[in-house]
């Protein structure tokens, strides 16, 4: 079953980039329009799957979502510019047998030359303690450092890295690890200061000094973001709202306690 067929969803060509290069695309325009048509409600469903690993051949059961409510783009997560299903304990795959750890997305898409070296890199440091069944019970704690090392194999570009921080970051704050959560977001920040000056990443950039303690920066970088143009004007709205909702939602409230 090729996942990739099952659940893209139904974007346009206008759209920001976020995390996914594969099954699910959570776009902030997807949300956007999905605010502006769809009813709310219904809870979210998922569904088995199987799916091979690439790396040992396993046969896996994963999940992949079936249904959803346009509440779950509504979700506070949209401040630190992640998004569904990210938000959530079964996005990342992780194999049964080698533990080829990936995004939902991206976990039947490794190339091919890197297989052997990832192979290596799994039998050396994915070591899980404990039930592996079913996957999503395999803390995220766990599940994280083993994706960051697949993904440094495969090579991927400081936009990538910027998100999986912000990921990152977001799971070890609820994990309860404040800490580790605040260097995530950190390394986020550092590698966002080199991405383009884009409406979407000068927010990202706000964003992420407001997470990381320095409130001046981020009430200055929302300045910065509000006076640049996306050239979606659909992303260029949702994000001029965004902005709003970010100053009523955080800066202010933090402002009156």
């Amino acid at each position: 079953m090729a996942l990739s067929d099952e659940l893209r969803l139904p974007v346009g060509e206008a759209r920001p980039t976020t995390y996914y290069d594969g099954l699910v695309r959570v776009r902030a325009l997807v949300v956007l329009l999905l605010l502006l048509v769809a009813p709310m409600a219904h809870a979210t469903t998922w569904v088995d799957v199987e799916v091979t690993c690439p790396v040992c051949g396993a046969t896996n059961v994963f999940q992949v979502p079936a249904s959803y409510g346009t509440y779950v783009f509504q979700d506070r997560s949209r401040f630190q510019y992640v998004f569904w299903p990210a938000t959530t304990d079964k996005f990342l795959y992780t194999c049964r047998k080698c533990h080829l750890t990936a995004y939902m997305g991206d976990f039947e898409e490794i190339p091919d030359d890197k297989v052997k070296a990832l192979a290596a890199m799994l039998e050396r440091e994915a070591n899980i303690e404990g039930d592996v069944l079913p996957y999503y019970g395999i803390p995220m704690t766990v599940r994280l450092p083993i994706a960051e090392r697949v993904y440094k194999i495969l090579e991927r570009d400081d936009e990538f890295w910027c998100e999986f921080r912000r990921i990152q970051g977001y799971h070890l704050e609820l994990a309860g690890l404040e800490s580790e959560a605040t260097a995530a977001r950190r390394a986020a920040l550092e590698t966002s200061k080199r991405l383009p000056r884009t409406k979407q990443n000068v927010f990202i950039l706000a964003s992420l000094k407001y997470f990381t303690g320095d409130v001046s920066g981020a009430e200055s970088g929302l300045r910065e973001a509000e006076s640049l143009r996306q050239e979606s004007p659909d992303l260029d709205r949702y994000l001029a709202q965004l902005i709003d909702d970010f100053r009523k939602e955080l800066l202010e409230k933090r402002a009156l306690d």
